[in-house]
């Protein structure tokens, strides 16, 4: 680097030395600026990271009542052949029977599916059993137990 004094002040860009040759050492007022920026760096990569928790947990919990899968598939057209439907590329539909969302995505040739988690009936007497929701994904997933 050149050295670049200003008319006024003499001040360079270079870092200010000692007469022996040491650097100058620097003001309380930068450390205390350099400190005080450190600390607010800290603060907002906390509370960035707490952000980013926060939404693994709210994902995790919707994932907790289904399962996704990815199932290759045949593409013509632009659209996901998969048993008797043809999904537009991007497209999503939900099923009652099978209970499922499906998204396609043509240029990998993939759908992505979600579907209801499993229900046990682990702990309930051997006289109940599963009556499943009615209507499309994701209501058909509301099970319930029912004993008689």
């Amino acid at each position: 680097y050149k050295r670049v004094s200003s008319p006024h002040s003499g001040a360079s860009l270079k870092k200010r030395r000692t007469p022996s040759g040491r650097p100058a050492p620097v003001s309380n007022l930068s450390v205390h600026t350099c400190k005080r920026r450190a600390i607010t760096t800290m603060r907002f990569i906390q509370r960035r990271e707490l952000g980013t928790l926060f939404l693994l947990l709210c994902v995790f919990a919707s994932l907790a009542t289904a399962a996704v899968f990815v199932q290759p598939v045949d593409v013509k057209n632009k659209q996901c052949i998969w048993k008797k439907y043809a999904i537009p590329d991007g497209a999503h539909i939900n099923l009652a029977n099978p209970c499922i969302s499906l998204t396609c995505d043509a240029r990998l040739k993939y759908l992505r599916g979600a579907s209801c988690g499993r229900v046990s009936l682990d702990g309930y007497p051997k006289n109940c059993t599963l009556k499943k929701g009615k209507g499309i994904y994701p209501k058909c997933c509301k099970t319930h137990v029912v004993c008689t």
